[in-house]
């Protein structure tokens, strides 16, 4: 089993963990950069910063936990080819370094962690699936359209508190680092380190 854990949440605002034996955790926003398409400013992976995170580590045993990537429902074209960029690069990065990677889907690594899932959440997903059954029964094009925007409602309410969860259970796991996740940005951080305590967790079944 390999002492070097990393973790990663992909995408622009993802983040990277990196366990190492007993110490506190190593805890990374994913480097972005500023570039210029089509006369617009648009974020981009910072490649020289991501790949410094990461060579000190190169012929060391590193087990690399990355949490695998799909197109999602009513996602747009160009935020697809963005995320599936960004995850190219990154398995990039950990091939090239020797990395044993190990691809974990979202649902996978969640169950490992019950206390991320609380009744509120539980009950919208009750609401959803209710509605989208509704909205197999409706015929009034309005009637559909309203409908699809509570459940879209609901689905954003979801995944915030998803978020606050992540944010809240790697505060408990390491209060030395609470203030770290303090910030309602920083869910990425805080996903990435519970992917990593997953794969550290896993690793021996996995690997």
């Amino acid at each position: 089993m390999n002492n070097i854990i990393v973790g990663i949440d992909c995408g622009l605002t993802g983040g990277i963990s990196i366990l190492i034996n007993n110490r506190l955790p190593l805890v990374y926003r994913i480097p972005v950069k500023k570039i210029i398409v089509n006369k617009k400013n648009k974020n981009t992976y910072d490649m020289e910063k991501l790949v410094n995170i990461f060579k000190k580590y190169k012929d060391k045993k590193v087990s690399f936990f990355i949490e695998a990537q799909s197109v999602r429902q009513n996602e747009g074209s160009v935020s697809a080819m963005t995320i599936g960029k960004g995850y190219g690069q990154l398995l990039g990065v950990a091939y090239a370094l020797d990395f044993d990677v190990i691809e974990v889907t979202p649902q996978t690594w969640k169950k490992h962690f019950p206390e991320l899932i609380t009744d509120e959440m539980i009950e919208i997903k009750g609401q959803m699936k209710e509605l989208r059954l509704i909205n197999k029964t409706l015929k009034d094009k309005s009637d559909k359209k309203e409908n699809d925007k509570h459940i879209g409602k609901l689905g954003r309410q979801f995944k915030k508190n998803a978020k606050e969860q992540a944010r809240a259970l790697v505060s408990k796991k390491y209060p030395k680092m609470a203030d770290k996740f303090k910030p309602v940005g920083s869910d990425g951080m805080a996903e990435s380190l519970l992917i990593a305590l997953y794969g550290r967790n896993c690793q021996g079944e996995l690997v």
